[in-house]
């Protein structure tokens, strides 16, 4: 079932908490969750903290993953402060669902055990060369992400228990079969009726508004004016692609790099032989016969495969022609390397050879001659890998500069910019919702909003990005702060006469319909709706949503009759006059079971993390 309801899922929750995101987000996220800044906390979940860093890394990854999926329209949605706020609350709610749910997994006593823990360590993608786990490359993508491998682990447990926690809780859901066949009927159900519109503009002249009214309103909405803190920022930006630019080789530095590396522009000599092997026994003397009269037999013309299959004592490589693959110094007895050696071309065969391992004849198989690249063919290469190394150190010198100075020099970025002959620039309007792109890294944003740059005025530390390095100072910074009510007084009137001119247009849309109740005649004009079904675009949304959710009898005596309020300030009286049951179509039962398991999977989630949250400690500081 659980599979199921995983292949099945369409929900956000379903998505989040049964995929296996959770391993993505161990190499995007865990170094924030693992460390970040200890005196600076977001959230605390019971004795838990949820720091500033690891909700700016999970922010960001939020955000990245939204611009993937929309593209274009993202820049849309993220010139909305209001929504991109919602976003920054969903995103905490999630990290804050998450520590509870490994706490609970802890009070339950799951474990997992060491085995599958490493299992699921090796198998990961991003551990693995050609499908194999690479103990380097995990290694070395630890320390990029700048923790040890007993942080990860720890980490990666705590993950697979919770795991473990909501699979055995959501898993138990299911669908029976009369609950998909009425869920089919209820999804495919047709009505029909008739609405008329009561505009909300006719009464906008009939509405007053008092003193009183505007201020309680402004103070009931105040997080609506709420201003995001906000900073503009100084800064020294030291680009990696600027100094490789500046990066320059001489000829001369090229030749002698050349010269003094020749093996690395040089094959070695590739030898391969073959061997029949004549074991001492219990007499030497008569060893060396059989290894003469082979030998001869090999200068009268036989084949040496043929008498390795058939003479020799190493039967391995006797049944593949006695082939011994590539000779080189040091792999094999020192007097069978001598005669390998001393053989000049492919077919050479030795005189016996004694060893330890009794008397050899050996063969060289193949010679392949050893070739030298000239300095024309690699000096292209040498001198751009020159440079490239010369880019870097000289990049890592005036990065180092950079963080010295401006530590040394904490009031001013001039100096810095100065000796380093760099620019101090000033950024645009940065916010944590809405950082502009370039300043909208979690570290950078980290840096810029810490209590060393916005209160104390210091320059931050050094800001290490994708091939750039920064190092910023408060220009302008304006702490969250509440918009004045003579500053939003048009925009509170604006709201509150649409408001109320609305209420206005409902209480008459209400009169109308009372009127429909009784059987009097109405002065309106009808849109008339013919078998409509539960999604489209023909019908207000608002309108379509009354519509089935109105109860029919055919029996009853008295109209069907509501008034409801359109989302455009407008409202509108409403009659439903028939119900036709949707069919039932058995070849779309899989999927409406999936999208019943899926809601109910739904449920369970928002029901386990309501009662967690109302037992827990929660405190939320954003």
């Amino acid at each position: 079932m659980l599979e199921k309801i995983r292949e099945g899922s369409q929900g956000p929750i379903v998505k989040i908490i049964l995929s296996v995101i959770i391993i993505a987000f161990a190499l995007t996220g865990v170094n924030a969750y693992l460390g970040g800044n200890a005196d600076v906390y977001v959230a605390k979940v019971n004795d838990t903290e949820i720091s500033r860093a690891e909700f700016d890394r999970a922010y960001q990854s939020q955000r990245s993953r939204m611009e993937e999926q929309f593209g274009d329209m993202f820049a849309m949605l993220a010139s909305d402060d209001t929504y991109m706020q919602q976003l920054r609350r969903s995103v905490l709610e999630e990290l804050i669902e998450e520590k509870l749910a490994v706490q609970f997994a802890q009070e339950l006593g799951l474990q997992q055990s060491p085995e599958a823990l490493r299992r699921t360590i090796r198998t990961m993608p991003e551990f693995q060369v050609n499908g194999q786990f690479n103990n380097d490359v995990y290694n070395r993508t630890l320390m990029m992400l700048g923790f040890n491998s007993a942080q990860f682990i720890g980490y990666m447990e705590e993950q697979m228990v919770r795991m473990l926690m909501l699979q055995g809780v959501l898993s138990s859901e299911f669908s029976l079969p009369n609950e998909v066949t009425r869920f089919q009927q209820l999804q495919n159900e047709r009505r029909s009726g008739r609405y008329a519109v009561v505009t909300g503009e006719q009464f906008t002249e009939q509405v007053t508004l008092s003193d009183a009214e505007i201020e309680a309103w402004y103070y009931d909405n105040a997080e609506r004016f709420e201003v995001p803190e906000q900073i503009q920022l100084k800064y020294i930006e030291l680009r990696y692609e600027d100094v490789m630019a500046q990066a320059t080789v001489s000829d001369e530095e090229v030749r002698q790099y050349y010269d003094n590396n020749p093996n690395a522009y040089s094959t070695n000599e590739e030898r391969r032989i073959a061997h029949i092997l004549f074991e001492f026994g219990d007499d030497e003397a008569a060893a060396r016969a059989r290894a003469e009269a082979a030998l001869a037999r090999l200068q009268a013309g036989e084949s040496f495969a043929e008498l390795a299959a058939e003479l020799s004592d190493d039967t391995f490589s006797g049944e593949d022609g006695g082939r011994l693959g590539v000779l080189e110094r040091g792999s094999i007895d020192p007097d069978v390397e001598q005669a390998g050696f001393a053989l000049t071309a492919a077919g050479d065969i030795s005189d016996v050879v004694r060893s330890e391992f009794g008397f050899h004849i050996i063969q060289l198989t193949d010679l392949e001659p050893g070739t030298q690249q000239s300095f024309a063919d690699v000096a292209d290469d040498i001198r751009e890998n020159l440079r490239r190394v010369a880019g870097e150190t000289e990049y890592f010198r005036l990065q180092q500069e950079l963080a010295r100075i401006s530590f040394e020099v904490p009031d001013t970025l001039e100096i810095a910019a100065e000796q380093l002959g760099l620019e101090v620039k000033t950024s645009p309007v940065i916010t944590r919702v809405n950082a502009p792109e370039g300043f909208n890294d979690a570290a950078l944003l980290a840096q810029a909003f810490s209590p060393d740059v916005t209160e104390r005025e210091l320059n931050s530390e050094l800001v290490e990005l994708d091939e750039r390095s920064l190092v910023v100072r408060n220009h302008s910074y304006q702490p969250t702060h509440t918009r004045p009510l003579a500053e939003v007084r048009e925009q509170i009137v604006s709201v509150l006469t649409a408001e109320k001119a609305q209420e206005m247009a409902l209480a008459q849309a209400e009169q109308l319909a009372q009127s429909l109740r009784s059987g009097e005649p109405v002065d309106v004009e009808f849109a008339y709706i013919e078998a409509a079904g539960r999604f489209g675009s023909e019908l207000p949304g608002a309108v379509r949503q009354q519509l089935f959710k109105m109860p029919f009898a055919k029996e009853s005596e008295s109209a069907q009759v509501t008034a409801v309020a359109l989302s455009n300030g407008d409202a509108a009286v409403l009659e439903l006059t028939d119900v036709s049951a949707g069919v039932v179509n058995a070849e779309m039962n899989e999927q409406f079971e999936s999208r019943l398991a899926n809601d109910f999977t739904d449920r369970a989630y928002t029901g386990l993390m309501e009662s967690l949250k109302a037992k827990a400690k929660i405190v939320r500081r954003l």
